[in-house]
């Protein structure tokens, strides 16, 4: 592999060679947005592991702390603001309980359910950990000047809200 290639490049290479009937239909910037979420994930994983938490752990806490005081919701709000499973949700919010980041109080207007409510501890932790997430995303996009960044986030936000309707 020449120092210019990077293995996008050669799966682009691959498809005109070996498929060049779909060379002009495959839409390059897809298949680099999938490749860019990819090394993102891989990125942050490697970011939070040194904290004992992993993406969906920092998708929690993040989600509570953007919340007033007290800092707390329903699992159900939660989910379905992440956009993941109850069943997962599950599994989360008891690895966070168990670390002392998150407590299940009742649920004043619902006495069957519990609330997931962001504690002293876990509001530090999400505090601390948040400043090293953004300084790896920083190096992640520091290849595009801040125009570039801009740019991007424009298209981006563009994409996305065309997929969302």
């Amino acid at each position: 592999m020449t120092q210019n290639h990077s293995p996008v490049t050669e799966l682009f290479e691959r498809i005109a060679a070996h498929w060049p009937e779909q060379t002009g239909r495959i839409q390059p910037a897809v298949i680099l947005l999938y490749r860019s979420r990819d090394l993102l994930l891989e990125d942050l994983e490697q970011t939070l592991s040194p904290f004992g938490m992993r993406p969906a752990d920092l998708d929690v806490l993040a989600a509570l702390r953007v919340r007033p005081t007290p800092r707390q919701l329903t699992p159900t709000e939660l989910y379905r603001s992440l956009l993941i499973s109850s069943g997962g949700l599950t599994k989360i919010l008891h690895r966070l309980e168990a670390a002392g980041w998150i407590d299940r109080p009742a649920n004043p207007a619902d006495g069957r359910s519990l609330l997931v409510r962001l504690t002293r501890k876990g509001k530090a932790q999400v505090e601390r950990v948040i400043e090293t997430v953004i300084t790896h995303e920083e190096q992640a996009l520091a290849a595009l000047s801040a125009s570039e960044q801009a740019e991007l986030a424009r298209l981006l936000g563009k994409l996305v809200a065309g997929w969302e309707g």
